[in-house]
């Protein structure tokens, strides 16, 4: 609740408090009459037939009548009371356990009944109908008017108050939440009112009136809670509605995001810095806040008719490619304008990157002559584009950032929308921070592959240095022919480039086939370990780039391709050249080159790396290919299990080179006993397979290590738990063998550093236990 919230519910509640407080001291010096408690017991038994004001945490309730007739009859006080005694019910009814909640529970109705009742008797001037004699009871034209100004009284208190404390929990104004939800109520009031002077002119009778009247309130209760439920209903079926819009909207978004691949995310952000930054400025109307937020999703729509090779384009854009980029805010808007939106996005859309001073584009339009949220997307628009990386130019500091924000007010900013963005923004961006996401499913599926790919063609001069140089390449081929491993083909030909074309640094990225992230398999020269294991995403960074759009791109700034690692490196990488590896149409990788000097690279140096890629992209495929088969080689054709080749891997690992960092690694070989060394029956050897693996733990390694032996590797184990696993599989196979196959197993383990001074010893120590056990 707000500062202002808990000061209002504390001036109501002393309100309540003094009005009720001087009510039960009228009520002392009075006599008792049943017909105050009958009426009071209604007026609570109908409070409990509530109806939900839709939309809002408001209730509203059907024991108007009897109140006043509390009021018509008996005056203000016994009204009051009763009323304060209802609103206490109505908290323990809905459970509102919150001391603020009851005060006003309680004070709120009390305050409303009083402010009703002075009105009353002012207007009216007698004293109340029960203390008259029936003989002058007065006629129903001298009532009608008091009490309908009594209804109007109770009404306006009541509904303002409720207001007041609505806007106190929504942050709405209180005159929104009055005119939308409760002003249209009153007749509901006026029909209480009604009902209450049927009564009170026929008090002689009060009893049989009541069974005549008690039926019609029921009735009309059920009647508005039908009519109120029917709005709700409506009210969901709105917001479902509403739902679906925003979901294609955001849809539609996915595949602009996915298009542009250097800016992927940034349409979400802006939505967010947005939709924040407009309810700072204090913009309420619900139309112009939907717009703003399906208009920061749809702002670059226009990026569809804009070649992806300027949209992703590493380098400074030409007059050309900018004057073609400039035309994304009227082709958005043009496209846009074929939808029937229930909320003002085209004209946000199609203005957004118009100027204050009336220097932008497309109409020049100047000052508020420019839409309000246009000038609210120009602001965040910009602070993203800023604060995020870009293939030119590495993300900007907050604080740089906000400086050219600031220094461009008045003239490109509206000054007070950026005003209230230097106020607020850091709040913004740790909420956006907190909220954002990574690329969905749904946009990795969205995004396009590379375009085709497109001739290079350099402008290298042919002076005698350069061909010198690409002379010196020309024998590469021949070289690379003994070399069949990546990482030899890699070592050699990132020595030679090194030779030929200064630079600090030479990493070999190679495309993983199955996510299509570009991997470092190599990188030399200083800081190169900065590089290991670095992995980009399609389109991602400067080699991203390269790999997608199968384009040269010379001295853009490389530390794109490090993100969070380049705090990593000694030295600023201030210049790249990357080119693509390609085998045929396939990019297979993309050799980049880093220099810790801007503007490092020439165009004759362009021209050697690129003849040099056009070498080295079929080795690397040969090469690739190569491994492949020989990994195919580290798996048993028969079962399906790694081999031994493979288990040799395994303990040669980091894992078990370190000593397998305090576990206790095991070995458990297991071997058919038939024929005294001899082949074993295909069948046996797949049972004992199978076997093996239902009997080992989830952590556990099975392989195959020989003709009749299988080899469990247990990363922490101990002797007790190889020889449960040995007996689990000695019995199930002396259960399936009643195929008259001999299942008889011999077995034996051994464990580190019990058995082996190294893992790597473990197998050998293993069938060493197995001989020794056979012989013992």
């Amino acid at each position: 609740m707000t500062r202002f919230g808990r000061l209002y519910i504390a001036a109501v509640g002393t309100a309540g408090v003094a009005a009720l407080a001087f009510s039960f001291y009228a009520l002392a010096e009075r006599s008792f009459d049943y017909r105050v408690l009958l009426l009071a017991v209604l007026t609570w038994v109908s409070g409990s037939f509530s109806v939900r004001v839709p939309g809002l945490p408001a209730t509203i309730y059907v024991s108007e009548a009897f109140f006043f007739t509390l009021v018509l009859l008996f005056g203000p006080f016994p009204a009051a009371v009763c009323m304060a005694i209802d609103g206490l019910l109505i908290s323990v009814r809905r459970r509102n356990r919150e001391p603020h909640r009851v005060i006003f529970n309680i004070a709120e109705p009390t305050i409303s009944v009083v402010v009703a009742s002075t009105v009353f008797y002012a207007l009216y001037g007698g004293l109340p109908l029960a203390a008259v004699p029936w003989a002058e009871t007065p006629s129903l034209i001298d009532v009608l008017l008091p009490a309908a100004a009594m209804a109007g009284a109770y009404f306006l208190s009541n509904s303002w108050l409720m207001a007041f404390a609505v806007s106190s929990e929504t942050r709405t104004p209180a005159y929104r939440v009055w005119r939308e939800h409760f002003m249209w109520l009153s007749l509901n009031y006026f029909g209480g009112a009604s009902v209450a002077l049927l009564l009170a002119l026929n008090w002689r009778n009060l009893d049989i009136t009541l069974v005549l009247i008690v039926p019609l309130v029921v009735i009309s209760y059920y009647t508005f809670k039908t009519a109120m439920e029917r709005v709700e209903d409506a009210n969901q079926h709105l917001t479902e509605l509403n739902k679906l819009y925003l979901s294609t909207v955001e849809t539609l978004a996915m595949a602009i995001d996915a298009k542009d691949q250097i800016t992927h995310g940034h349409i979400r952000r802006v939505q967010m810095y947005a939709t924040g930054l407009a309810k700072t400025l204090g913009l309420t109307d619900a139309r112009e806040l939907r717009a703003i937020e399906a208009a920061a999703l749809l702002h670059d729509m226009g990026k569809l008719a804009v070649p992806e090779h300027i949209l992703n384009k590493p380098g400074k854009l030409t007059a050309f490619e900018y004057d073609r980029m400039k035309t994304h805010a009227s082709v958005g808007a043009q496209i846009l304008s074929a939808i029937d939106f229930p909320y003002p996005v085209v004209p946000i859309v199609r203005h957004h990157h118009e100027n204050w001073d009336g220097t932008g584009y497309p109409d020049g339009l100047s000052g508020r002559d420019i839409p309000i949220g246009a000038r609210i997307m120009a602001v965040v628009d910009c602070y993203d584009a800023l604060t995020s990386d870009r293939p030119y130019r590495p993300a900007l500091s907050d604080d740089e950032a906000m400086a050219i924000i600031e220094a461009r007010k008045g003239s490109m900013y509206d000054p007070e929308v950026t005003d209230a963005f230097v106020a607020v923004h850091l709040e913004i961006s740790a909420t956006v921070n907190a909220t954002i996401q990574e690329i969905s499913h749904v946009q990795e599926l969205l995004r396009p592959p590379g375009p085709a790919q497109l001739a290079i063609e350099s402008t290298g001069s042919a002076n005698g240095e350069v061909s010198a140089t690409l002379l010196a390449l020309s024998d590469v081929a021949t070289e690379m022919g003994g070399l069949t491993t990546v990482e030899d083909l890699a070592v050699t030909l990132g020595s030679r480039v090194r030779q030929t074309v200064p630079c600090d640094l030479v990493v070999f990225y190679l495309r993983d086939r199955v996510s299509d992230d570009m991997v470092a398999a190599h990188a030399a020269g200083a800081g190169s370990e900065v590089f290991k294991g670095l992995r980009l995403k399609s389109g991602e960074g400067l080699s991203g780039w390269v790999a997608i759009n199968k384009l040269t791109i010379m001295n853009s700034n490389g530390a794109l391709d490090l993100a969070d690692r380049r705090d990593r490196l000694p030295f600023a990488l201030e210049s790249a050249l990357a080119t693509p590896l390609c085998a045929g149409d396939d990019v297979v990788g993309v050799l980049t080159l880093y220099s810790a000097v801007r503007n490092s690279f020439t165009t004759e140096h362009q021209q050697v790396v690129e003849f040099a890629a056009r070498q080295i992209g079929p080795a690397l495929e040969r090469a690739l290919s190569f491994e492949q088969e020989r990994a195919a080689s580290l798996f048993d054709a028969e079962t399906g299990l790694p081999n031994e080749r493979y288990l040799e891997r395994v303990l040669a690992s980091a894992m078990y080179c370190r000593r397998a960092d305090g576990l206790r690694p095991g070995l458990l070989t297991l071997q058919t006993a038939n024929g005294g060394g001899g082949l074993a029956p295909a069948g046996l050897v797949l049972r004992l397979a199978a076997t093996s693996r239902m009997a080992v733990r989830v952590t556990d390694l099975v392989f195959r290590t020989g003709e009749r032996e299988f080899t469990i590797l247990m990363a922490d184990t101990t002797a007790d738990a190889m020889a449960t696993v040995a007996r689990r599989v000695t019995e199930a196979m002396g259960e399936a063998s009643a195929d008259g196959q001999d299942a008889a197993i011999e077995s034996a383990f051994a464990l580190f550093p019990e058995h082996a001074a190294e893992p790597g010893d473990l197998l050998r120590a293993a069938r060493a236990r197995r001989q020794q056990a056979l012989h013992a």
